[in-house]
């Protein structure tokens, strides 16, 4: 019977180019999260994900309603990818939320979506980076 110790070793040598080649594939799927963000959803939910867009002002606040979800909370980083997937496929008002939230369903595609829930999950640790001293 082999050794524990060396299967153990060996599992581990052969994880490490997997988990190695995981971490780019996260960063590049960040940063197109991150540019879809700004393009699709930071008018709204601020160019910092901190619910503080242009349209706060101009239109929430204004009509006194539910203001754009804060990414930088953390409140969605441990929601499961498929809840967030449905709202941004389907819009705000269909997940009791913002009837102002349109649905990208038709106009994103499944990866652009699934790079915008990366964004959303991570950037409660990108975003409080960049504001500690």
């Amino acid at each position: 019977m082999p050794n524990p110790r060396i299967l153990i070793v060996a599992l581990l040598l052969t994880a490490t180019p997997t988990i190695a080649s995981t971490q780019p594939e996260a960063e590049a799927r960040f940063e197109r999260g991150q540019k879809l963000f700004t393009t699709y959803c930071s008018r709204c939910h601020g160019e910092n994900a901190d619910g503080e867009g242009r349209m706060v002002k101009r239109l929430y606040r204004r009509l006194k309603t539910q203001l754009p979800s804060n990414f930088t909370l953390g409140i969605y980083a441990d929601r499961p990818a498929e809840y967030l997937r449905k709202i941004i496929a389907n819009g705000g008002e269909n997940h009791s939320m913002s009837k102002y939230m349109p649905p990208f369903g038709e106009e994103l595609s499944a990866e652009n979506i699934d790079d915008l829930v990366h964004f959303v999950k991570k950037a409660p640790e990108t975003y409080a980076r960049r504001t500690d001293p």
